[in-house]
């Protein structure tokens, strides 16, 4: 039969991830009953340790129970809420309070201004309330505009005593508030009345004063009026600044040019006889409307103006210019006529030039006296400019001080409204507060509250003594279920060995052959075998060594009846003690131990006289003789290797019982010697850290390991009770009916 490998187990700790197969929950496959019950086990394993914590939990909470004095809460509520709404243009936004209006009165309740007023109403010593009172909780009653205030403390009736007072103290307060707020904002506003009064009345005499110091009534006309001169003034002081401009821009150009040019250029628009715009005696109201009319041409006609001298010397000159052509067509220049017309035309250039000059000199002297005129009318609009500022600072003045006049009468009408509003809503209370239930003194505490302490005590204690077990559970480092040898040490998994409840007293019963055989123990060592027999190159497989990595983990228990397992099965088996130090397999037999394996090695005894019959068809053993002091050095001589030789011809299997690999030296050496080895590594108890260095020294040396036997599992704890159930469905159980305290280790050699 092969080794059977459990499907599932417990966590465990240091593990890789966990394959499927395992017993811990996985996010690659879903939770089923199986979890459950190795949970279950997990508990049941170190139950003790949940007791343990649930006891110490009730315990100390009974303590604490007893211990802990009464507290008895007295809670009383208080209404508040909006009074009569008062209209929008009285109401006092000044006394509007910022931030949330429910917290605001929480806080108030909690100062120690309440709290103080509170002690005094109850008038009872400062002691006793420190000694009673406990805690003060002020709380909004849901979404409502209730508040609750809840006193606990150690004497119910001083409780609702404290907490009405705690309610009639704050409704003290909101009436004191709201007639302080009033009175003082009375009298506040009415000092500002005052003030603004005097203030008012002063302006108004420095404005009065002003008016008659100032003739104010004509100065806005006064004002007006030099503004208007300040204006034709201005315009004045540019046309003449425009036309002297023009004039000087034509200087240069007049030395470039004819005498006609500029006779053209500076003649007036007309030489009349008379001023158009400034009649005089010589022309007449006639000839002026004649001359606005009908234009100058007509006044030159009639004589009223006359035309300028140049131009009638231009005519001469042009009638004596065309006599002389027509004078030298018909005469020479030496006619008579023609010199007189020459002498003519002489003179009438001298006349000419004459006007030029004339001209020229009229022309600076105009140039002159245009300069002079602006000056003039500059230093006249100087002198109106400074009677303008003079006015219009003035009348700023006037102004500023009726602008003041009018502030302070603003003021004072706000001020004298608000003392009427406030003197309308004095009787009407904005805000509505009052006690909606008075607290009664209680029938019971609040604390302590037994039942549900004891209770949470006990559901504290289980879930610490749960979370001791399960985290007892993952640190362990032990090599546990079946699945974990070939996971965590890489090697064949030959099968496992249940514990069992030896005989103290009578070793023969812990052999294979004397127990029953229909039993589970018997069958898990046909499994070891079963694994052994098919396992690769078992032609190979001849000489074996059982090793383990400590003492005490069942190894001489394991070779001695997976011999007998093999030698029921017609093999001819030779179990050697391979142990130089501490061998006891002798005494599982009832025989001598005083010649054996020590004696072959050391070369004193020859390997068939060491050998001795167990009794057992087809199984031999070789005890281990007298320990030798140096058992390491015996295992790597000549005569390990002649021992050897003849066991292999005369038997089909060699078992060797070897020590521990990390108590003593030879161990790890006797597995380099033989075909294979086989560690036993007790379930539950044998550290995965160990075991992997066992293996590692073991391959270190040379020796080649098989597999792994599993040993001295309990089916009861967790992750077994898959073994359990198999075995129990064929009723293979081995039990000894005795007391647990007489129970050996025998099992843990």
């Amino acid at each position: 039969m092969n080794a059977m490998v459990a499907p599932s187990s417990g966590p465990h700790a240091g593990a890789a991830p966990i394959p499927a197969g395992s017993g811990v929950p996985s996010p690659s496959r879903s939770f089923d009953i199986v979890d459950l019950k190795q949970y279950f086990h997990i508990i049941i394993k170190r139950i003790w340790l949940v007791a343990l914590c649930f006891v110490i939990a009730l315990a100390v909470t009974v303590i604490n129970l007893v211990r802990e004095i009464p507290t008895y809460r007295a809670t009383s509520s208080l209404l508040l809420s909006h009074g009569l709404p008062l209209p929008a243009t009285i109401r006092q936004q000044e006394q509007e309070l910022q931030g949330e209006y429910m917290e605001t009165q929480m806080r108030i309740l909690q100062s120690g201004l309440i709290i103080s007023k509170a002690r005094e109403r109850v008038n009872r010593p400062a002691e006793e309330i420190a000694e009673k009172l406990v805690r003060i909780s002020v709380v909004p009653g849901g979404k409502s505009a209730i508040v609750l205030i809840s006193i606990d403390a150690t004497d119910p009736t001083f409780a609702s005593d404290f907490a009405n007072a705690m309610a009639e103290a704050y409704l003290d307060f909101k009436a004191e508030e709201r007639m302080e707020t009033s009175q003082s904002t009375v009298v506040s506003l009415t000092q500002q009345a005052n003030r603004m009064r005097e203030e008012l009345k002063k302006a108004e005499d420095k404005v009065l004063a002003f008016k008659k110091e100032n003739s104010m009534i004509g100065m806005q006309q006064k004002g007006n009026i030099a503004a208007s001169i300040l204006a034709s003034l201005a315009e004045r002081s540019a046309n003449l600044k425009t036309e002297r401009k023009i004039m000087e821009a034509q200087r240069p150009l007049l030395s470039g040019i004819s005498d006609d040019q500029i006779l053209q250029i500076l003649q007036p628009p007309s030489s009349p006889l008379i001023n158009l715009q400034q009649p005089s005696l010589a022309a007449s109201s006639t000839n002026a409307s004649v001359a606005a009319a009908r234009g100058p041409e007509k006044l030159i006609e009639q004589g009223v103006i006359q035309r300028p001298h140049w131009e009638v010397l231009k005519r001469e000159r042009v009638a004596l210019e065309g006599q002389l052509a027509s004078l030298r067509t018909r005469f020479r220049d030496a006619h008579p006529d023609i010199v007189r017309v020459k002498q003519s035309l002489d003179a009438n250039e001298q006349a000419t030039a004459t006007e030029v000059q004339f001209a020229l000199k009229e022309y600076y002297n105009k140039l002159d006296a245009m300069a002079v005129m602006e000056q003039a009318v500059e230093r006249a609009s100087t002198e109106w400019e400074d009677d303008a500022l003079v006015a219009s600072r003035k009348i700023d003045e006037f102004d500023n001080l009726q602008r003041d006049v009018s502030r302070l009468r603003t003021l004072y009408e706000v001020i004298s409204s608000r003392l009427k509003e406030i003197d309308i809503s004095v009787g009407i209370e904005p805000e509505s507060v009052k006690q909606l239930e008075r607290a009664a003194p209680p029938s019971s505490p609040v604390t302590p509250r037994k039942m549900q302490s004891i209770f949470m005590a006990a559901l504290i204690g289980i879930g610490i003594g749960l979370g001791l077990v399960f985290g007892l559970e993952y640190i362990d480092d032990s090599i546990r279920y079946p699945e974990e040898v070939s996971r965590d040490l890489g090697l064949t998994f030959l099968g496992v060995i249940p514990s069992a409840n030896w005989d103290p007293d009578d070793l023969k019963t812990h052999l294979l052959s004397n127990i029953d055989q229909k039993s589970g123990l018997a069958e898990s060592y046909r499994n070891v075998r079963s694994a052994l027999l098919f396992a690769a190159d078992q032609e190979k497989m001849i000489s074996l060594v059982v090793t383990s990595a400590v003492p005490k983990e069942g190894k001489t228990t394991t070779s001695l009846n997976v011999s007998v397992s093999l030698a029921q099965a017609g093999m001819r088996v030779l179990l050697v003690d391979g142990d130089l130090r501490r061998g006891e397999l002798h005494k599982f037999f009832g025989i001598e131990g005083g010649r054996g394996f020590a004696d072959v090695l050391m070369g004193q005894a020859k390997p068939e006289s060491v050998i001795q019959r167990t009794g057992i068809p087809n199984l031999d053993l070789v005890a281990t003789g007298p320990f030798p002091p140096n058992p390491a050095e015996l295992m790597m001589r000549g005569e390990f290797n002649s021992f050897m030789e003849y066991a292999r011809r005369a038997y089909d299997r060699i078992i060797f019982d070897c020590p521990p690999v990390m108590a003593v030296s030879e161990a790890a050496t006797l597995c380099s010697l033989v075909d294979g080895a086989i560690l036993v590594v007790w379930a539950g108890q044998t550290s995965r850290k160990l075991s992997q260095l066992t293996m590692q020294i073991i391959r270190q040396r040379g020796a080649k390991l098989i597999g792994c036997v599993l040993n001295n599992l309990e089916f009861g704890r967790v992750g077994y009770y898959y073994y359990s159930t198999y075995y129990g469905y064929y009723d293979y159980n081995y039990r000894y009916d005795r007391d647990r305290d007489h129970v050996t280790s025998a099992t843990k050699k």
